[in-house]
C-alpha cells in the first residue's frame, strides 16, 4: 500500500513538473542546462530539494522523455 501512494505521489509531481520541463527542453536544454533553470525559477525536486543532473535523468525517464 505505501509504495502505491509512493508511486501515486511521484506521478502527481510529474505531472506538475512536466510542462515547465517540455519548455526547457524546446529551448534546447540538457540535463545540467534544465537542473539549473528549475533551481533558478525556484522548482524543487520531488524530495523539496535541489535539482541535480540525477534528479532531471530519472524524471525524464519516469515521463519518457529526452532531451534535444
Amino acid at each position: 500500500m505505501y509504495e502505491e501512494i509512493r508511486k501515486n505521489k511521484t506521478a502527481i509531481f510529474d505531472e506538475k513538473v512536466k510542462p515547465v520541463i517540455e519548455e526547457l527542453i524546446e529551448y534546447g536544454y540538457g540535463y545540467t542546462a534544465l537542473a539549473n533553470a528549475l533551481n533558478t525559477r525556484g522548482v524543487l525536486s520531488r524530495w523539496g530539494t535541489p535539482w541535480t543532473i540525477d534528479s532531471v535523468k530519472k524524471t525524464l525517464k519516469r515521463l519518457e522523455m529526452k532531451t534535444l
